[in-house]
């Protein structure tokens, strides 16, 4: 997975992304938006956020191997 600092620079190879980047890609990729989503409980956060990055890095392996997004 990829993000940004608040710099605008990209994450070190050890750095998580922050909520905000999650929260970009609840709305992209299931259209929930943000304002909705900051009222969920901690543990409904974190699994939307595990479920994003996992889609997120399946993407990205696909990409990889040529089978398109």
């Amino acid at each position: 997975m990829s993000g940004l600092r608040a710099d605008g620079k990209p994450l070190g190879p050890d750095e998580a992304p922050d909520d905000w980047f999650y929260l970009h890609h609840l709305f992209r990729l299931h259209g929930i938006p943000p304002h909705e989503s900051e009222h969920w409980e901690p543990g409904w956060k974190r699994a939307a956020y595990i479920s994003i990055g996992l889609q997120l890095e399946d993407e990205i392996k696909r990409r990889n191997a040529g089978l398109g997004g």
